[in-house]
């Protein structure tokens, strides 16, 4: 760990003390027992042991908050930020023109094939012809690759460079359709004890980055999902329900992507 400069050092102390006193006032309040401390604390580790803390954040909606607290208040017309949830994975491959990121399975139904297109701009316009956009999502039958064993590895993941002169892109996918967060660990059993439902409605993730260009994660949603108005992260951003349209046997969403130049 790097040695911290005076300023961080300040910082971490300002934070850490008041989120110890709104602890210990919460303790106080609702006089917890030794043996609950206990429990919470063993939770605690339990969520560790199992990589589950990003899932307790988003779940929490804490991992919204924060991303409003650094990203809200933009009024540049750059597209909306959202969280990244904890199912992104390293190193997706790169997908060639015409980009298909998935390979048919047996198991994935009668889906809707769908190709997102839009173009990926600066905020004053300029096409952003060497964006790199970086995707993930369930497949139609509500699962990632990383669960779903009937799934290929890297499914409904991949990567590419946009290389259009105007920043356009489009890529071939399948209608995702809402889904539950993983519910068979520390953070399924927090969900049942509060009365909290674990589902999220249908979703594109996006990472794009640019150079010169601030790096942009976001999510794609659809309308008349059933949980638009109820993801259980509290995620969904009107701004990022985008429609969908039928054309041809195969339908399309309409996604232009603007970023903010680098500071």
């Amino acid at each position: 760990m790097e040695a911290m400069s005076p300023a961080d050092t300040d910082r971490v102390a300002g934070v850490v003390n008041d989120a110890l006193a709104a602890i210990h006032e919460v303790l106080e309040r609702h006089r917890v027992t030794e043996r609950e401390w206990h429990a919470a604390l063993a939770f605690l580790t339990e969520v560790g042991r199992a990589d589950e803390f990003i899932l307790l954040s988003d779940v929490t909606r804490t991992s919204v908050l924060i991303d409003a607290m650094e990203h809200g208040g933009d009024d540049s017309g750059a597209t909306a930020s959202d969280v990244e949830g904890p199912l992104y994975v390293d190193d997706p491959p790169w997908r060639e023109a015409p980009v298909k990121v998935y390979e048919d399975y047996e198991g994935m139904g009668d889906a809707d094939v769908l190709f997102v297109r839009g173009s990926v701009t600066s905020i004053d316009g300029t096409p952003l012809p060497d964006a790199v956009i970086d995707i993930w999502q369930t497949g139609p039958s509500g699962g990632y690759d990383i669960w779903d064993e009937r799934q290929p590895e890297f499914n409904f993941r991949g990567r590419w460079r946009v290389e259009d002169e105007g920043g356009a892109y489009e890529f071939q996918t399948m209608l995702p359709k809402p889904y539950t967060v993983p519910t068979e660990g520390p953070v399924g059993r927090y969900l049942e004890a509060v009365g909290q439902h674990p589902w999220r409605p249908a979703h594109i993730h996006f990472k794009v980055t640019a150079p010169a260009h601030r790096p942009l994660i976001t999510q794609v949603f659809f309308p008349d999902d059933p949980y638009l108005e109820n993801d259980t992260i509290g995620a969904v951003k009107a701004a990022l329900v985008r429609p969908v349209e039928p054309e041809g046997d195969h339908l399309v969403c309409p996604f232009d992507i603007v970023l903010r130049p680098a500071a």
